[in-house]
């Protein structure tokens, strides 16, 4: 027997997203018993989804009872209709409740809402926020972590469905290739998508056409110079500086030099900071090891403003530590952290890519 390959499995899945997608249009989601039609009336009038405890008190709300019932007392099928209700909160907790119920086909209903873009507001611990139903079931469904060897459906310590290493792999091209999808989800991906060629057209019509900075930043990790033109719009757009650095440090062509070295000089005398773009623009010029680039960091190692100091201080010692020059060496002796720094510069070492 030939092996499935990845092609394979994306095709299957689309077929099962289609068949799943004409089978539940005849689904009436107000097709429930009473007693569960009265807890979606009220989840729906209520109209944010609530965690167990929100508020700094933990407390615990009428909505979220009315989930829990819901969770408790609804058949696989009615949670499965409800899925499809008019309400993104009513969808999204029937979504939920579902997880724990081995007899649904949680991929199927998964991959027919990857283009649910309605939004809902949700209610999470002490956080106020929103989010696009296709985006949330993504979230509850997608585990923190991959537990080697498990390619097939697998459950999590709660016995919920979570979405395993070859599924989500599926799902991943689908957001990527899949032209009607506008989630989040799709452009989380596009920010630490790594380059493979298969993705390379598709990447670069993101990038041309949805005006989208982080499929820009996808792009640049393929360091073709057919792009170089489509990276340089970025640093016309102040709002996209973060990103036209970004893609600056993943593909560091001498194009973008004096395009980082105008945004420094304007952003080093602007007394206010933007700690996300000091922090890739410093690892972005250290891409550059010229004497240039070390008189624009040793101002940093001179500053005498102790606020400015260790702040620029903390991101040139993680930039020259993550691309390192031996014309940069003189500056580590320079920066003098104090306890806290220093263990911010710990932190992200371990932790940027």
């Amino acid at each position: 027997m030939k092996p499935i390959t990845l092609l394979t499995l994306l095709i299957l899945s689309v077929a099962n997203f289609t068949c799943y997608s004409q089978s539940t249009k005849t689904i009436d989601a107000n097709e429930v018993r009473p007693e569960i039609a009265r807890l979606v009336k009220g989840i729906e009038k209520d109209n944010v989804l609530k965690s167990s405890g929100v508020g700094e008190a933990g407390t615990k709300t009428e909505q979220w009872n009315r989930y829990e019932s819901l969770s408790k007392n609804a058949t696989t099928s009615e949670l499965i209709s409800l899925t499809d209700h008019k309400n993104g909160v009513v969808r999204c907790y029937a979504f939920d409740a579902l997880l724990k119920r081995p007899d649904a086909d949680h991929y199927a209903i998964l991959l027919h809402h990857l283009k649910d873009t309605v939004s809902i507001e949700t209610f999470q611990g002490c956080i106020i926020s929103s989010s696009m139903v296709g985006d949330y079931f993504l979230d509850v469904a997608s585990p923190p972590m991959w537990i080697e060897g498990t390619d097939s459906t697998i459950y999590n310590s709660d016995g919920a469905f979570i979405l395993s290493r070859q599924q989500q792999i599926v799902i991943d091209s689908i957001l990527i290739f899949d032209k009607e999808i506008f989630l989040v989800s799709k452009y989380d991906l596009l920010r630490t998508l790594q380059p493979n060629e298969k993705y390379y057209s598709r990447v670069r019509e993101i990038a041309t056409k949805e005006n989208s900075p982080v499929s820009t930043l996808a792009l640049s990790r393929f360091k073709n110079p057919a792009d170089i033109g489509i990276i340089e719009l970025l640093f016309k757009n102040e709002k996209a500086e973060y990103h036209a650095a970004y893609c600056a440090r993943e593909f560091p062509d001498t194009t973008f030099y004096p395009l980082l070295v105008k945004i420094f000089e304007k952003k080093w005398s602007n007394k206010y900071y933007d700690y996300p773009l000091w922090r890739i623009l410093y690892q972005a010029l250290a891409r550059y090891p010229t004497e240039q680039t070390y008189q624009l960091f040793k101002r940093t190692t001179d500053c005498k403003d102790v606020l400015r100091y260790q702040t620029l201080g903390t991101y040139l010692m993680i930039a020259i530590s993550k691309y390192p020059d031996k014309l940069y060496d003189p500056l580590k002796s320079k920066i003098k952290l104090d306890k806290y720094h220093q263990e911010e510069v710990k932190q992200q070492m371990d932790t940027e890519k």
